[in-house]
């Protein structure tokens, strides 16, 4: 009894790895030219088809009129706190306020200005750092504090007495015993191909504890030409514009200054246009000169400052020409 049973056994044993090795070699006959396509350069890659698409998230529904009136007039009631508090002795209370209305309102360029403003003024640099990038990522909807941004953070990344300058400069960023200094200077192309222009933005700090009358302040901005291998002054239109108003310096004593040039397009007797050459920016305070920029520096040379000059009109003053 116990042999017929392993002998039983034995054979179904046998059978059951016969079954399985059918089923491998099934698998391979089936499977197998797929696999070997693989390895084929020249046959065309399999193809997986993509995964499924995920669906966008939907957009945030639009807030209703009582609602948008409802939150204006709460954005007004912080704002009028945070200007109170801002006056008051401690400035820094006045961030309670306006970190709230950033919570109405988290793209407000004007509410993120002045808290980045505000952290500047508590010495809270990493802070003010990180909200005039928050400024600066709103890109268009910045506005003319896009720019603004842009300045403070380059000022804040490499303070200007650390900058690399051949000048001699102070730890305000102003030269010894000045009154008015440039601390940052950018100029760029315009992008209106119709009427290209040089646009020149500077930043104008203040020495801090001085109280700077924009009536004693006079900034000559003269852009050069080459004209019959002449170097001469621009006969072509320039406009200036402050950026922020009022212009005081008062705040964080810097004001921006933005000057656009004109490219000629034809020469003054109809012949070829002019090309561009430099500029040069002289500051004066009360009419004594604070400070001189120009690129390239021999326009300092060819075309010397003088070194007092007096506002033509009080109302003209503080202006660039």
């Amino acid at each position: 009894m116990k042999s017929s049973l392993g002998l039983t056994f034995m054979v179904a044993a046998s059978l059951l790895g016969a079954a399985a090795v059918a089923q491998l070699v099934a698998v391979l006959i089936y499977f197998g030219p797929g696999l070997k396509q693989s390895n084929n350069p020249n046959l065309p890659p399999l193809v997986v088809p993509p995964a499924q698409a995920v669906a966008a998230p939907a957009p945030a529904p639009e807030i209703s009129a009582p609602e948008k009136a409802a939150q204006d007039a709460r954005l007004a009631e912080l704002t009028k706190e945070a200007d109170k508090l801002e006056g008051g002795n401690s400035p820094g209370d006045a961030l309670v306020p306006l970190e709230e209305a950033l919570g109405v309102q988290p793209r407000n360029p004007e509410i993120l200005s002045r808290v980045a403003s505000i952290h500047e003024r508590l010495g809270q640099t990493e802070m003010a750092q990180a909200t005039w990038k928050k400024l600066m990522d709103l890109g268009a909807d910045a506005g003319r504090l896009f720019d603004v941004a842009e300045v403070r953070l380059n000022l804040l990344r490499t303070p200007p007495a650390q900058k690399n300058t051949d000048e001699l400069r102070d730890q305000a960023g102003l030269q010894p015993g000045s009154t008015l200094g440039v601390v940052d200077l950018k100029i760029s192309d315009g992008h209106d191909a119709k009427n290209p222009i040089k646009d020149l933005r500077l930043a104008v700090k203040a020495r801090p504890g001085e109280q700077v009358d924009a009536r004693d302040v006079r900034i000559n901005v003269t852009f050069y030409e080459l004209l019959n291998s002449e170097i001469v002054p621009t006969m072509s239109r320039v406009q200036s514009m402050w950026f922020t108003t009022p212009v005081d310096w008062k705040s964080d004593g810097i004001e921006i200054l933005e000057v656009k040039y004109e490219v000629p397009r034809i020469g003054p007797d109809g012949g070829p246009a002019p090309q561009y050459y430099g500029y040069m920016v002289n500051i004066y305070h009360q009419g004594q000169l604070q400070e001189t920029r120009a690129d390239p520096v021999d326009l300092q040379e060819l075309f010397p400052p003088p070194l007092n000059e007096l506002p033509a009109g009080r109302e003209d003053a503080g202006a660039a020409r």
